[in-house]
C-alpha cells in the first residue's frame, strides 16, 4: 500500500489554531519534538508500505505467477485500494470520537502500527497468490488506522503558521523513505521475504517512538456526539457547501493518478516496454532510486519552508505538477533504462515539493473543526482511489495498445490536476 491533514476565511466556524478538544498536552510538546516524531513515523511506515504495495509486491507476484503478473498486480492493488479507501474514512471518523486516557489519535496509531507489522510479515511469507492477496488486502484495511490518525495530528496540534514546515518534514520523510525502499528492494527481487520482515521491525520501532515522542493528554472528559443511529450517520456525513475541499480532492486525485499510472509499473516498464532483463532492470531501479534521493531532498527542503514564508500553498503544488509532466515525457520519447533514471530524478523533485506542501494545503480546506479525522480520511481517499484506478487503467491500456498510450493518458490527467488546484479560492 504505498503513505495523514480549517478553512477559516471561507468557513468562519473553523478554528484558526488548535484549541479546546484539539489542544496539545498540558505540558506542551515543542514543535521541534513533534516534527521529529513526524519524521520517524513517516520513514517507518512508508518504507514498509512502499515495499508491500510496489516493487516487492510486483516481484512476489512475478515469482508466484509470471504469466499473469500485470493483471494480478493490477487486481491486487485495485481491491486493496478500494478497501483501504473505506477504512481510512471509517478510522478517521472513529478516531474523532475516541475518548481514552491516551487521547484520540495515539490508540489508533498504535493499532495501525501493530497490524501493519503482522501484515508485512504475512505478505513476506505468503506462498500462493491466494494467501498473498488475503495478507495484502487485510494489511491495507487495518494498517490504514495509522496514516489516518497521524495526518489528523496536523490540524489537532500544529499551529497553522508552521504546517508548511512540518508538512515538509513529514512529506520529505515519506518520499525519502520510499526512495530508499526502492533502492534496497532492487536487491531482493528474487526473495522479498527478508526485507519485508525487516520493514515490519522498522514499523514497530517507528510506532513506539511516535507514541513516546508525541503523547496526547487524556480526553476522557471531552464531550462527544452520542453513537446512536443519528450520531453514526452524522459521523460519516460528507461535507456540504465546501467547494474548496472538493477542488483540493480533485487536484490531488488527478495528480497522483497520472503519476501512479507510470511510476507503479517501473519494473514492468523496464522489462516489457524497454526490453531489459530482470537483472538489468534491478540495476536501473537502484540507480533511479539513488538519484531520486537527491532530488527528493531538494524539493522537500525548499518547498515547505518557502510555502510558510510566502504564505502560499497553490503555486508550489502547481510547479510540482509541472515537474510530474516533464518526468513522464522522458520515457515516452526516449525508450531506454536511462530515461527511467531521468524520470525518477525529475519525478522525485516534483514529489518532494508536492508532499512537502500538500498536507498543509489539506488542513486549510477542512470544512469543520470537529471532524478532522473523518474529513482528512475522505481527502486521503484521493491517495488511495488513484491506486485502485491506476493499475487497472494501465493494465487495460497495455492490453489493448501497449505502453506508449499510458504515458499520453498520464500527461493529460496530470495537467487536469495541476489546473484544478487554482480553483481553490480560500487558500493562496
Amino acid at each position: 500500500m504505498s503513505n495523514e491533514l480549517p478553512e477559516p476565511y471561507a468557513h468562519p466556524g473553523v478554528l484558526r489554531e488548535p484549541t479546546g478538544a484539539f489542544a496539545a498536552p498540558r505540558r506542551p510538546i515543542s514543535t521541534r519534538r513533534l516534527g521529529f516524531a513526524f519524521l520517524v513515523i513517516g520513514i517507518a511506515w512508508i518504507f514498509g508500505n512502499t515495499l508491500a504495495s510496489g516493487t516487492l509486491l510486483a516481484a512476489k507476484i512475478q515469482i508466484l505467477d509470471a504469466d499473469h503478473k500485470v493483471f494480478l498486480f493490477g487486481l491486487a492493488t485495485a481491491i486493496a485500494g478500494a478497501t483501504t479507501t473505506v477504512s481510512l474514512f471509517v478510522f478517521g471518523a472513529i478516531s474523532d470520537r475516541t475518548r481514552t486516557r491516551f487521547g484520540r489519535r495515539i490508540p489508533w496509531i498504535a493499532f495501525g502500527a501493530g497490524t501493519g507489522v503482522i501484515g508485512l510479515v504475512l505478505i513476506g511469507l505468503a506462498g500462493s497468490i491466494g494467501t498473498l492477496f488475503a495478507a495484502f488486502i487485510g494489511y491495507g484495511i487495518l494498517f490504514s488506522a495509522l496514516p489516518g490518525a497521524v495526518l489528523a495530528v496536523f490540524p489537532d496540534r500544529v499551529p497553522r503558521s508552521r504546517r508548511g514546515t512540518l508538512s515538509a518534514v513529514y512529506g520529505g520523510a515519506q518520499v525519502f523513505s520510499g526512495a530508499i525502499a526502492n533502492v534496497i528492494a532492487s536487491r531482493f527481487l528474487t526473495d522479498p521475504r527478508p526485507l519485508l520482515i525487516g520493514a515490519a521491525v522498522l514499523m514497530a520501532v517507528g510506532g513506539v517512538l511516535f507514541v513516546l515522542l508525541a503523547p496526547e493528554e487524556s480526553n476522557v472528559d471531552v464531550p462527544r456526539d452520542r453513537l446512536d443511529t443519528h450520531g453514526l450517520l452524522a459521523a460519516f456525513k460528507f461535507p456540504a457547501n465546501a467547494p474548496d475541499f472538493y477542488w483540493a480532492f480533485v487536484g490531488r486525485f488527478a495528480l497522483l493518478l497520472g503519476l501512479y499510472m507510470v511510476q507503479n509499473f517501473g519494473l514492468y516498464l523496464l522489462t516489457d516496454y524497454i526490453g531489459l532483463s530482470t537483472e538489468d532492470a534491478a540495476g536501473f531501479i537502484a540507480i533511479g532510486g539513488l538519484v531520486s534521493l537527491v532530488t527528493i531532498v531538494a524539493g522537500t527542503v525548499f518547498a515547505g519552508p518557502v510555502s510558510d514564508r510566502l504564505g502560499r500553498r497553490k503555486a508550489p503544488i502547481f510547479v510540482a505538477s509541472l515537474l510530474f509532466a516533464v518526468a513522464i515525457v522522458f520515457p515516452l520519447v526516449w525508450r531506454s533504462g536511462e530515461s527511467m533514471v531521468v524520470f525518477s530524478a525529475i519525478a522525485g523533485l516534483g514529489l518532494g515539493s508536492f508532499l512537502s506542501v500538500d498536507a498543509a494545503l489539506m488542513t486549510e480546506v477542512l470544512p469543520s473543526g470537529e471532524s478532522h479525522g473523518k474529513d482528512l480520511g475522505l481527502l486521503n481517499t484521493a491517495n488511495n482511489v488513484p491506486q485502485i484506478i491506476a493499475p487497472l487503467a494501465t493494465a487495460a491500456i497495455v492490453g489493448v495498445a501497449g505502453y506508449t498510450p499510458v504515458f499520453v493518458t498520464s500527461l493529460v490527467i496530470v495537467t487536469i490536476g495541476a489546473f484544478s488546484i487554482f480553483k481553490i479560492r480560500s487558500v493562496r
